[in-house]
This record gives structure tokens, C-alpha cells and sequence, in this order.
């Protein structure tokens, strides 16, 4: 077939014949796009890259696919080159999607060019963008496909577009990304700050998300604080977290909100398609479990594994934690508790970590959970006190005589009936005094069955053990017990510690957690202190303790004596 050049957006050494190029010429008030045989983009016009934002340099050679929203069904599409095959000719509507994310609605004609032997040889589109044409048409779409508040997409257009790049994604054996975050600390945004602030500054965030986002991806507003996106292109891990990390350092700075500074930060979940799941509710589901994660361990992102406690994986980490036990494969790490009145170290707590013979050291929230539903967490922490007094004995014998060490219990092992006994056992047998031990528990452990909880506290305040009531103020947070239980110590969770220098509510409550302590003799201990200003506020509010990045990380036992015992 006779082929000329319609401009410098021709490619692949293929021309466009009189009859193309006189069509073109005609219809120059509508986006046109003329393919190959193949579907592969040789010529755009400037319509095209005005309704689409792609240029013809960043779309020649690409198929249509690439402009695909993902809301109609692949039989659409399927019905769609059908009939032009069969007729030569189709029109109707479909929806598209923009270089930038928004999604529209496409009038578009496609035809089907033949040479003399009646086979096709090219395929021209024609179309204009009737999203608008009426003010009804408009509000029924975006109702219909976007979230109110922040004009993101919502959720049934989300799952739309993921049935699209699933299909996608098996055609062309590649792989994509789903990412699950969420805003920290939004709530207390609300309560210093109102929710017309809070409404204002979700809105912020989202026009900076649509802004930073790379191509080929779309971000959705789940709900409330949380928010989902789809990143296609990104061929590995190391991709994928190259291109988060640009969006967190561009979502992160600081909003101005009706003249008032708020920091913000949220914390993401990562989940790969095939490796994690080939469904969008999987893949969300474990996200959701990995920003979790995040959360608890105070990162900013991390990728899904199955040592996080998916349901679907406990088997599988069941077994594997079966054999760590059998071949005590756990380490205690230490971290330092250091005095806030006279800057000294005065203790540790012991945490443990799983030195897996594949995976390297695990930390526990991934593998924790599988241990508490599986009852091998009695086991597990039998190690871990075992461990913990063996510890202290041996720094004891080497001169160290003021160190103490706290050692966590979860409620499973608070509720074994035999676990008083077990631990006076334990200390009997290393030598070591209760009095130098400091039981974790946390709230949930001890208002569960608080007749229960009230005997065997006793029993151990008895027996010497010091008591520790963990992660305060994110439980039930009832002053009240403190009077009912013998306790010796409360530890302010670090999601209060965060906010603390900036949520001045947040400081009050401290404030009075502190001087309620004060008057019943019990320590308070700060933990996830960060940061100088951290400090500094704490020391001002009169607490005991503070453990946190600022002092050092946990660290195992060698590391323990060369940085703070045996300096």
C-alpha cells in the first residue's frame, strides 16, 4: 500500500497513505490517533495530546491500552474489535484515563483501513471528551466515581481499574504494586485543630498526591484517613520504593492550614501482585497487614510478609516456628532505660528477635501474633524469661549490680494458670532477685479478668517482681486501676510521645498521667523518645524514664557490654 508522511510525528518508517492523511485533515477539532496493523501508535494529533496530556513522543509506539481507565470489561473491548473487524467501522462511548489520573468519559469512532486484498492495514480513532456536554452528566459521574471530599477516585472506580491491570498484568506476565497508608495522628489534628482544618488539609493532601504520583498509577481515597494506589510500571522492589519515597518526601513537609502549621506523616503497607495475592481483596488485605506493621514498628513503609501474621500464611510460619523452638533459634535484644534526672542508663528491656536461618533476624510483631494463636507464645516466652535472668545473672557476676531488666508477658501467658509458679521457678534456679526483674503487661492483659489479674499481680508483687503497665494510654486507659493493682510503673505509649511537642492537648493529658503517678509512687517511663525536643519536654514534666532511638536501638547482648556496660 502507498504510504506518505503526515508530519514529524510519523514512526516506525511507516507512512500514511492520501486517504489518512486527508481524514486527519478533516477532523482536526477531535483527537485523532491513527495505529498499525498491530495496535501500535504511529501519529497523533494536537486534539489527542490536549484531551489526553500525553505527547506523541511519550505515546508513539504504545498501543491504546495505555489509556485505558480499567471500567469497562476486556468483553467491551473484545466486542469492540469484533465488530470492527467485522463492519470495518464502531462508535460509541468508553472510558479513558489522562496522563495525570483524571478519568473521562470518550465519544470515539474507530475505522478500519483496508488494502486491496481487503486486509487491515491501519486503524484511525476519532473522538472528543463528552464528560461535560451537561452540567447533570457531570454530578451524576462524579458522584458516581469520586470521593466528595478530596475529589479522588473512590472505591468502586479503584476496584474497576485493578480488575483492568490484573488482566493487564496476566496478559503481558508482568506484575504491579498496591500500596495501603494511612495519615498518622490525624485524629488529634481534629481535636486541636477542628475538623473544617482537618477536612482542608486531607484536600491538600490529596492534590499533592495527584501531583506526585507517577504515570500509570492511580491513588484512591479508601476511607477516613486511609488511601490505596496501583503503581504498574515499576519492574522490582527497588523501583517500587524509589518511586514511593519521592511521593513521601513530597507529602510529608509541612501544610499550612487557615494559618495554622501542622507536620504530617503517615506510614505505608506494600503488597506485589502473584508474590502476595492475584486479588485485589488479598492484596489489600496484606497491605493493610504490612502498614500495620509499619505502624507498630514505627517505619515508614514495608513490604508484606508472611511473617506478619496473615491468616492465610500461619501455617506455614507455624511450622517454621516449631523448629525455632526446637533448635532455639530466638536472641534477646536489649534496650536501654535511661534515668531522666540523672542521665544514666539504669536498666534494659529484653525483646526478643527470631534468627531465621534463611530470612535473618525477624522482629516479633511478624511473628508474634502466629505464636499467640498457634499457644506456642507460652513456650516463647518461657525462653525469653529464661533468658532474660540468665542475662542478668552473668552481668551481675561481672560487677554490674544496678542493672535491672523488664521482660514483656502478652496475655496469653498472663492468663496460664501456672505462671507465677513458673517464674519464681525460673528465678529460684538462676539466682537471680525478683527485685531486679520488671514484669510488662499491658492494659488489655489485666482489665480482662480483673479478679484474676488482681491475685496473680499480688502474687508477684509478693514474690519482689517490680510491675509494669505497658503502652499506656492507648487501652482502656482507667486511671482507676492504678489504685486497685500493685503496680510499680506505667510506660506512656510513643504514639502520645510523638505528638507530644506539638499537640498541646496531648501534653495536658501526659501532664496529668504524670502527676497522678507521682502521688500513688509510681514511676513513669516515656517510651519512642526520638528527638532533643522530645527530651527536653519530658524532663520538664517531671517524668522518671525515657527509651527511645535517641539513647540506642534494642541490640544484642556483645553489643549491649561494648556500648554501655563494660565501656
Amino acid at each position: 500500500m502507498s504510504m506518505m508522511n503526515v508530519n514529524k510525528n510519523l514512526a516506525f518508517d511507516e507512512e500514511i497513505t492520501p486517504n489518512l492523511n486527508k481524514l486527519v485533515i478533516e477532523n482536526v477539532n477531535e483527537g485523532i490517533m491513527i495505529t498499525n496493523k498491530h495496535n501500535q501508535i504511529l501519529y497523533v494529533n494536537k486534539k489527542f495530546e490536549e484531551i489526553t496530556g500525553y505527547t506523541y513522543e511519550e505515546i508513539a509506539g504504545k498501543t491504546p491500552k495505555t489509556l485505558q481507565a480499567g471500567i469497562q470489561e476486556l468483553s467491551f473491548y473484545e466486542k469492540m474489535k469484533e465488530t470492527v473487524r467485522t463492519t470495518g467501522r464502531w462508535q460509541g462511548e468508553l472510558w479513558n484515563r489522562t496522563k495525570s489520573g483524571e478519568i473521562y468519559l470518550q465519544s470515539l469512532t474507530i475505522i478500519a483501513v483496508k488494502d486491496k486484498e481487503d486486509h487491515i492495514q491501519n486503524f484511525i480513532g476519532i473522538f472528543s471528551n463528552t464528560l461535560y456536554s451537561t452540567v447533570e452528566r457531570r454530578q451524576k459521574y462524579l458522584e458516581n466515581f469520586y470521593d466528595p471530599l478530596t475529589s479522588l477516585p473512590n472505591q468502586f472506580l479503584f476496584e474497576k481499574h485493578i480488575d483492568s491491570v490484573i488482566k493487564h498484568a496476566n496478559e503481558t506476565n508482568t506484575t504491579f504494586a498496591l500500596i495501603y497508608f494511612r495519615i498518622k495522628d490525624y485524629s488529634s489534628i481534629n481535636e486541636t485543630y477542628g475538623f473544617n482544618v482537618g477536612d482542608i488539609l486531607l484536600k491538600k493532601v490529596a492534590r499533592r498526591m495527584q501531583s506526585y504520583f507517577p504515570e500509570n498509577s492511580l491513588v484512591t481515597r479508601w476511607s477516613g484517613t486511609d488511601f490505596t494506589c496501583v503503581l504498574e510500571k515499576q519492574k522490582n522492589k527497588e523501583e517500587i520504593v524509589a518511586d514511593l519515597e519521592k511521593l513521601i518526601d513530597k507529602m510529608s513537609p509541612t501544610y499550612y492550614v487557615s494559618g495554622k502549621r501542622i507536620e504530617l506523616d503517615a506510614n505505608f503497607g506494600i503488597s506485589v501482585y502473584r508474590e502476595d495475592g492475584d486479588s485485589l481483596d488479598t492484596l489489600i488485605k496484606k497491605a493493610q497487614t504490612a502498614m500495620l506493621y509499619a505502624k507498630e514498628e514505627d517505619l515508614q513503609y514495608e513490604f508484606y510478609d508472611p511473617y506478619m501474621g496473615d491468616s492465610e500464611d500461619v501455617f506455614i510460619v507455624e511450622q517454621e516456628l516449631k523448629e525455632a523452638i526446637e533448635k532455639e533459634q530466638f536472641e534477646l535484644y536489649y534496650q536501654p532505660l535511661v534515668s531522666v534526672e540523672s542521665n544514666k542508663l539504669i536498666g534494659f528491656e529484653a525483646l526478643i528477635r527470631w534468627k531465621h536461618p534463611t530470612k535473618g533476624i525477624i522482629p516479633p510483631v511478624k511473628f508474634i501474633p502466629v505464636a499467640e494463636q498457634t499457644k506456642m507464645i507460652y513456650e516463647i516466652g518461657e525462653f525469653v524469661f529464661q533468658k532474660a535472668c540468665e542475662q542478668l545473672k552473668k552481668w551481675r557476676d561481672a560487677g554490674q549490680d544496678d542493672i535491672k531488666i523488664m521482660v514483656n508477658l502478652s496475655m496469653n501467658q498472663f492468663k496460664s494458670e501456672d505462671i507465677v509458679s513458673t517464674m519464681q521457678t525460673v528465678i529460684e534456679e538462676t539466682g537471680i532477685s525478683a527485685n531486679d526483674i520488671g514484669i510488662e503487661l499491658t492494659e488489655s492483659s489485666l482489665i480482662d479478668d480483673m479478679e484474676d489479674a488482681t491475685y496473680k499481680l499480688n502474687q508477684l508483687r509478693a514474690l519482689g517482681f517490680n510491675i509494669a503497665v505497658d503502652d499506656f494510654g492507648t487501652g482502656y486507659s482507667s486511671l482507676g486501676y492504678l489504685i486497685e493493682f500493685p503496680i510499680n510503673r506505667i510506660k506512656i505509649d510513643r504514639s502520645f510521645t510523638r505528638v507530644l511537642h506539638t499537640n498541646k492537648k496531648v501534653e495536658t493529658i501526659v501532664a496529668a498521667i504524670v502527676k497522678m503517678a507521682k502521688t500513688l509512687n509510681i514511676e513513669v517511663v516515656v517510651e519512642g523518645v526520638e528527638t532533643d525536643e522530645q527530651f527536653k519536654l519530658i524532663e520538664q514534666l517531671n517524668c522518671d524514664v525515657v527509651q527511645g532511638y535517641l539513647f540506642d536501638r534494642p541490640l544484642p547482648s556483645e553489643k549491649v557490654e561494648q556500648k554501655w556496660l563494660f565501656v
